[in-house]
């Protein structure tokens, strides 16, 4: 029995990293939120507890949250049988989001005068390479301001800091920034026009990180920022990810209901490109109305059948879509 619990916690930790393995690759926020320690650490030494489990030992180097001050060492459990977990890597400064195994320690026989017992989370992106610079780390100043923010900080000042974070130059911490601050209406709110003009003009010049420009437009989405459902169309003409025309469509349907496509069609008229026109017409499809549906429906009637046509059809989902590029393909073959 004792050897038995262990091993199914340690299934817990490999299904929820299974599980991660489709989710997007940052998901730092997510660990931050659900760790019992915060910690910037260095694995310095491990050994074999068990069969099953290898115990690290980290020295802690910066506690951030949830360890004591006269802690310098703490004990991380480790199933290396199983291959899709987070582990400590030797002779490198991470960030430790950590979970209290110590009930696994305990099933297991592990000496209990060693300390605090934990495991690693699971959520992607949760144990990244801390600077030298503790000061100015940017994951520190993350993980720092959630903490504060759970001690009592204004959350005025949370919010800015935060802000600051999203709009950044650091690619990762820029990313979970703005992803935070679309889940948490009760920070976004805070947002000064300033701000959420400085958001807006980002979404609109960022070219080069998809991800991010996504990530930015579900922001502005949540808060309703007036102008961005023009911003992103234009955008298409430099973009042309289908990930992001998918995005277009779909946000454009959310603010803007039955009327979606109509800033998209305006654009197709102008398209400069073969691919601003299939990032569109994608776009298009991805809003799943009526009223883009009708318009795909007319310009394969008039323009004739072609790949890109064909897969805005298809991205619209709809049985009179599929219905519409069947009998196409008929046409053509008589």
């Amino acid at each position: 029995m004792a050897t038995d619990s262990p091993r199914r916690c340690a299934f817990l930790v490999l299904a929820i990293a299974g599980s991660s393995a489709v989710a997007p690759a940052q998901e730092l926020r997510k660990a931050l939120a659900n760790a019992d320690a915060v910690l910037v650490g260095r694995q310095v030494g491990k050994e074999q507890a068990t069969a099953e489990i290898v115990v690290h030992r980290v020295q802690v180097l910066q506690a951030v949250r949830g360890v004591a001050g006269a802690v310098t060492t703490v004990n991380v459990l480790d199933w290396p049988g199983l291959s899709l977990h987070n582990r400590p890597a030797p002779r490198q400064s991470r960030l430790y989001c950590l979970q209290d195994a110590s009930k696994d320690a305990a099933l297991a026989g592990l000496p209990a005068d060693r300390g605090t017992y934990y495991r690693m989370t699971g959520w992607p992106g949760s144990s990244p390479m801390i600077g030298a610079d503790l000061a100015v780390d940017p994951v520190l100043r993350l993980a720092r301001t959630l903490a504060a923010a759970e001690t009592g900080t204004d959350p005025a000042a949370t919010t800015a800091a935060i802000a600051d974070l999203a709009l950044c130059d650091d690619r990762a911490i820029r990313l979970e920034a703005t992803r935070l601050l679309a889940e948490r209406p009760d920070l976004r709110t805070r947002l000064s026009p300033l701000v959420w003009s400085r958001v807006l003009s980002r979404t609109s010049g960022e070219i080069e990180d998809v991800d991010y420009k996504i990530a930015l437009a579900e922001l502005c989405a949540e808060q309703g920022v007036d102008g961005l459902v023009d911003a992103l169309v234009v955008g298409l003409g430099q973009v042309h990810a289908p990930v992001f025309a998918r995005t277009v469509g779909r946000l454009a349907a959310r603010l803007r209901g039955e009327d979606a496509a109509t800033p998209m069609l305006d654009r197709l008229r102008t398209a400069m490109s073969p691919d601003e026109r299939a990032a569109l017409l994608l776009a298009i499809g991805a809003t799943r109305t009526q009223g883009a549906l009708n318009a795909l429906v007319n310009l394969r009637a008039t323009q004739g059948a072609d790949a890109a046509l064909d897969a805005a059809l298809a991205e619209h989902k709809s049985r009179q879509a599929r219905e519409a590029t069947l009998q196409g393909k008929t046409d053509k073959k008589q």
